[in-house]
């Protein structure tokens, strides 16, 4: 069975969620064994035992990590990502301190069943449950993990603001000298824009094209694409050279947006009145990617391939096609590609000396 590459994803994220609630209870363990053996404790007890205490402390942070970490990673990606960063994260808040409670008062009564016996009543039970749950200790351990999980919550928000995989190379520093990449762009471009912006009004087309944009972002992060950016009605995606030719995924990707706009099909009817539909150019070529910026900063590209590319798709309307692809590009799967490329000429583009071979596709 093939995971797709939005699991692969979403499965690394809950993995390096889950290491980091281990460090930090080994980090628990580590604090409380210098407490105990320091003069600010009477020492250890007999109960007390470091090698358990750090297995047991293992367990509960792969179990949190694996359980809690999953359903951050999930909420986040179905939820939170059409929410504000402040929403997310007072929702996450109130969420945690429920659950926070929830656990305390269940442990606290298993806690009292096994230390003080069965044969006890409400009162005692709530009395030996709630003990630990108004102490110091419980009220550290609230703060640390509310904090923890606030900040797994804005660390994900923040990834969601770069792009997935971008982050980790904007903090290890991979573009801060320039480097130059072979890259495949597509410009997609919402067709009927002016006519459509008219008809709804400004603030309607607004939170249509809000809609839009993340309506179609599950198609392109499950075929590897990168949103590089947004400018207007348009949204500028970009592949490495591996992961674009990888089945295609620069050509799939338009056609899985078509099908999800398709499904999508009555609630923007009953919502704008309107259907939204793509066109899209596709070129590649050399491309210099590095940081730019010093307050705001971002990972920019610069190339001739991004100017092609957005002429590329200016020649839709033309031609009256809604994807077209360079036959360069083309080039790049050889016998591979499961389509059938239809032939539309060598075109002089607008700024261009070099004319473009243009090709629209077709299912074989």
């Amino acid at each position: 069975m093939r995971i797709s590459p939005r699991l692969k994803a979403d499965i690394s994220k809950v993995i390096l969620i889950t290491i980091a609630f281990v460090l930090l209870n080994w980090f628990f363990t580590f604090y409380n064994d210098g407490l105990v053996y320091s003069g600010y404790s009477r020492g250890p007890t007999q109960l007390y035992n470091l090698k358990v205490m750090l297995l047991l402390n293992t367990v509960t942070g792969l179990i949190a990590g694996c359980i809690g970490g999953s359903a951050i990673v999930f909420v986040n990606n179905r939820y939170f990502r059409k929410k504000s960063y402040g929403y997310a994260l007072m929702a996450t808040f109130v969420a945690y301190s429920i659950v926070f409670i929830i656990v305390t008062l269940v442990m606290g009564i298993l806690s009292a069943r096994v230390n003080l016996g069965p044969a006890l009543s409400f009162g005692e039970y709530y009395q030996g449950s709630t003990m630990y749950m108004f102490s110091k200790m419980a009220l550290v351990y609230y703060m640390f993990w509310g904090t923890a999980t606030l900040f797994i919550v804005l660390f994900l928000q923040i990834s969601d603001k770069f792009g997935p995989g971008m982050l980790g190379k904007f903090l290890a520093g991979k573009y801060h000298q320039p480097r130059e990449e072979n890259r495949i762009f597509m410009f997609m471009d919402m067709k009927s824009s002016t006519t459509i912006a008219e008809k709804i009004g400004n603030k309607q087309y607004f939170n249509l094209l809000k809609d839009l944009f993340n309506d179609v972002t599950d198609a392109i992060l499950s075929t590897e694409g990168e949103i590089y950016q947004y400018v207007g009605d348009e949204v500028v995606i970009s592949w490495s050279l591996e992961k674009g030719m990888r089945e295609a995924n620069c050509i799939r990707c338009f056609e899985k947006v078509r099908e999800e706009l398709r499904g999508l099909r009555p609630y923007y009817e009953a919502k704008f009145g309107v259907v939204p539909t793509f066109k899209a150019g596709v070129h590649y070529g050399m491309v210099t990617a590095g940081e730019v910026g010093s307050i705001k900063k971002d990972i920019a590209y610069s190339g001739d391939v991004l100017n092609t590319a957005s002429r590329i798709q200016e020649q839709c309307n033309h031609y009256d096609v809604d994807f077209l692809i360079s036959k360069e590009t083309l080039d790049l799967f050889g016998d591979d590609l499961s389509y059938e490329p239809v032939h539309l000429g060598n075109i002089e583009l607008r700024g261009k000396k070099n004319l473009i071979d243009l090709n629209t596709l077709k299912s074989a």
